[in-house]
């Protein structure tokens, strides 16, 4: 099954989707950001920093985990290819 053309639009929200999967995350600073604990690492302090206010909710973990944007984020936290994760995150059946 092909993804729907305007699969893009129709992602979460990045500041519904990080609070559901980032400990700790504090309040966005006036560009949008905001640090949590990278669920990626043992994380003692937040060195994870998140794009809230931008539709592609841009990722990046200061220890080396990686960098992204938000269907790149779930694909590292589920393990599921490209395809498969935006459909997990539109709610689509395979």
């Amino acid at each position: 099954m092909a993804l729907p053309h305007d699969w893009r639009d129709r992602l979460p929200a990045p500041s519904t989707y990080y609070r559901l999967c980032v400990a700790k995350l504090g309040r966005s600073n006036a560009a949008g950001w905001a640090q949590g604990v990278c669920p990626f690492h043992e994380d003692r302090s937040p060195s994870l920093s998140v794009q809230m206010a931008d539709t592609h909710g841009g990722w990046r973990c200061w220890a080396e985990c990686g960098s992204g944007d938000l269907v790149g984020f779930h694909m590292k936290r589920t393990g599921l290819p490209f395809t498969d994760a935006v459909r997990d995150l539109l709610g689509m059946r395979p």
